[in-house]
């Protein structure tokens, strides 16, 4: 009976509080609306938006100002004193102890990483952080030469005089070269010490006897996906600078890289998952098949390098880019829910981590940037993958969950037990590069200066649109080659922004179809478009790069059949693609200004400059006319200057072949064009 008291006790006390609950919610409703607000009303404000290049810029800005804290670039002596006379160095100097080496083979992927930032984000200080290393390499590697010529002792510095290793020199010669790329002059200090280890990379490291590059230890005629990236990217890039420096050895390394991503391929190659072993060990009956993803990830990394630093005419360069493709097909279907990979790509059991998700994110981004995979089907993976491996940055700037140094191993467990560390020095140079492909991604694959996506600014924009007479390669001065677009920010006063995003080897076509909206989907009221092109439009319409156009200005299209792929494109006529961009930056708000091509260094029996007279001059004016916009006949006003120098002071001091300029002829060009443009809306502008 008490029990059943105390049951009814309980109930009527509940009862009473639910009917209070019930009044005090009634009441405060009634308050609420007495007052004209609501809940609803008071959360009804929807959270902003974050723009995802700012949130990347972000993540690129936390890792450097963690990594330019705690990666000294010093001398010490065995008592950890500073050591700043380098004739003191022996065999018990060291680097300063940071939570990082500065040359180690994870640093050259991290040197990397910041130079792609600095030259997607045209943030200079990216870029500093590594020549301030490199150089401070450079200016040791002497002193450490002799010292070891003069003594015969081991020393703590001895890889960076005798390395024994791709893993001592392989990743750093990449970062050096393309650090060398990128600014010839800022190279001077380390280029020895380059050279020295490209030596090794190329005649040094050991190999089988079908040159594949292989490794003696820690196991005998051992072959591993790693070496890809750190024995063929330097061999590919150097490939490079010998064109650039007009050397006699391109082609072999071009070759020579071609043939090692195939020779690996034969090796390591798992078609049935289109996946990578991780390594292949001579001695061995049978060659189990363990798809480690960081592994993978070098290859990656391997592919788009080689992509990149070899020229589409070279034998075999279309058989890497269908390998690319393929794995990173592979790859895809093994994307977790979370958007990152697990450590093992084929065991979901293994843990998810970050480097190789990384090292995936931009082998997605740049192939989709670079038009070799599908926008609309893979660039979702990439944005999930990025997503994921942004949330493994912390707040310091650290990689979480990235895999600590590994060997070859023969079971599931040995790569499921290596652990994870913040200090783990590979996270970091594959998630810099991930993030400067994906704000080109997220920009419409479009290189943009820093301050677009994170300062608002109130100057108006001057946007350059054009081809390799405007910017040649990464616009640095490669092979003596400068366009005008690279010094034109010289010649206007501080009440504009020059941006130049002049492409190389693009027509107005190709530029238009593939380059335009990054510009376009950026313009504001105010902003100026300068439109240039003409040189490559006069390329075949459906055969080799397929870039030309249809003479003229006439809307009407033209079916093409793409000898690429058998489809057809409809391809339009020069003057049809400069309207498009002239109308669509109206639209915006913006002002165009037609230019007409610059001249070629092609000259006439009357010893002038032969012009676009009938041609490109014409159909430029013509739109310029229909579509009220401004006109500069460069291609006139330039040709009567090279007129008046000569033909021969203009072909040797002006020109450095038959269409590109010497920095000469590009400053000529930014003096013929401000001078033009004075008459001109952009006149107020020009110094």
């Amino acid at each position: 009976m008490n029990r059943i008291l105390k049951f009814l006790v309980l109930m009527a006390a509940l009862f009473s509080v639910t009917i209070l609950s019930a009044q005090t919610r009634k009441k405060t409703t009634k308050n609420e609306a007495s007052n004209g607000t609501s809940k609803k009303v008071e959360s009804a404000e929807a959270p902003k938006r974050i723009d995802p290049a700012q949130a990347t810029e972000e993540i690129v800005e936390r890792i450097y100002n963690y990594l330019s804290a705690c990666t000294p670039y010093e001398l010490v002596d065995a008592d950890d004193n500073t050591i700043s006379d380098f004739n003191a160095i022996d065999n018990s100097t060291s680097f300063k102890k940071g939570d990082f080496g500065i040359s180690t083979y994870e640093w050259g992927v991290t040197y990397s990483g910041f130079l792609k930032a600095a030259d997607v984000l045209g943030v200079t200080k990216y870029s500093d952080y590594v020549y301030e290393r490199l150089k401070f390499l450079g200016k040791v590697y002497p002193y450490v030469k002799n010292y070891y010529d003069e003594t015969g002792y081991q020393m703590r510095l001895n890889a960076l005089h005798t390395p024994k290793w791709l893993d001592d020199c392989g990743a750093m010669t990449a970062a050096m070269i393309k650090a060398t790329l990128a600014d010839p002059r800022g190279s001077r200090e380390f280029r020895q010490l380059l050279d020295n280890w490209f030596d090794f990379v190329m005649y040094k490291e050991y190999r089988f006897g079908n040159g594949i590059l292989a490794r003696n230890r820690p196991t005998t005629n051992s072959v591993w996906l790693d070496d890809m990236y750190m024995g063929i990217t330097p061999i590919a890039y150097r490939g490079k600078l010998s064109q650039s420096e007009r050397g006699d050895l391109t082609q072999k390394y071009y070759n020579e890289a071609i043939n090692q991503v195939l020779l690996f391929k034969k090796y390591l190659w798992i078609p049935e998952k289109n996946l990578y072993r991780h390594g292949w060990i001579e001695g061995m009956s049978e060659h189990p098949s363990y798809h480690w993803a960081r592994a993978n990830g070098w290859a990656v990394l391997t592919m788009c390098d080689v992509l990149d630093a070899v020229p589409e005419n070279v034998q075999g360069r279309d058989e890497v880019l269908e390998l690319l493709c393929n794995v990173l097909r592979g790859i895809a279907a093994y994307q977790s829910p979370e958007g990152t990979w697990h450590q093992l790509i084929d065991k979901t059991e293994s843990y998810l981590e970050t480097s190789a998700s990384a090292m995936f994110v931009y082998g997605f981004a740049h192939a989709v940037n670079q038009g070799w995979l599908d926008k609309t089907a893979y660039q979702d993976i990439a944005k999930a993958g990025w997503n994921a491996v942004m949330r493994q940055v912390n707040e310091m700037g650290q990689v979480e969950n990235t895999c600590v140094g590994t060997g070859l191993g023969w079971t599931n467990t040995f790569y499921e037990g290596r652990p994870v560390s913040v200090y783990a020095a590979h996270g970091y140079g594959p998630v810099l590069l991930a993030a400067a492909e994906m704000i080109k991604l997220y920009r419409g694959g479009n290189r943009i200066p820093y301050y677009s996506a994170t300062v608002s600014y109130d100057k108006p924009m001057l946007f350059l649109a054009g081809d390799s007479t405007c910017k040649n390669g990464s616009g640095t001065g490669s092979n003596g080659q400068w366009g005008w677009g690279s010094f034109f920010n010289e010649y206007v006063n501080d009440g504009i922004i020059v941006e130049n995003d002049a492409v190389g080897g693009l027509s107005s076509r190709t530029f238009f179809n593939n380059n335009w909206g990054g510009i376009r989907d950026r313009i504001k009221k105010g902003d100026y478009v300068i439109i240039q092109f003409g040189h490559n439009d006069m390329s075949a319409l459906g055969t080799g790069r397929a870039r030309g156009t249809v003479s003229g200005t006439s809307d009407q299209p033209t079916p093409v059949v793409m000898e690429k792929n058998g489809a057809t494109e409809n391809v339009y006529s020069y003057g049809h693609y400069v309207r498009m961009m002239v109308r669509q930056t109206k639209i915006r708000g913006g002002i165009p200004v037609i230019v007409s091509p610059t001249p070629q260094n092609s000259w006439g029996m009357d010893g002038k400059v032969r012009r676009f007279t009938d041609t490109y001059n014409a159909w430029c004016r013509r739109v310029a006319e229909e579509e009220a916009c401004e006109f500069v006949d460069f291609n006139v006003l330039a040709a009567e200057r090279f007129d008046a120098l000569g033909k021969e002071v203009s072909q040797s001091d002006y020109f450095s072949d038959s269409v590109h300029t010497k920095e000469k002829g590009a400053r000529l060009y930014c003096d013929i064009l401000a001078e033009a443009l004075k008459d001109t809306s952009l006149g107020q502008y020009v110094k």
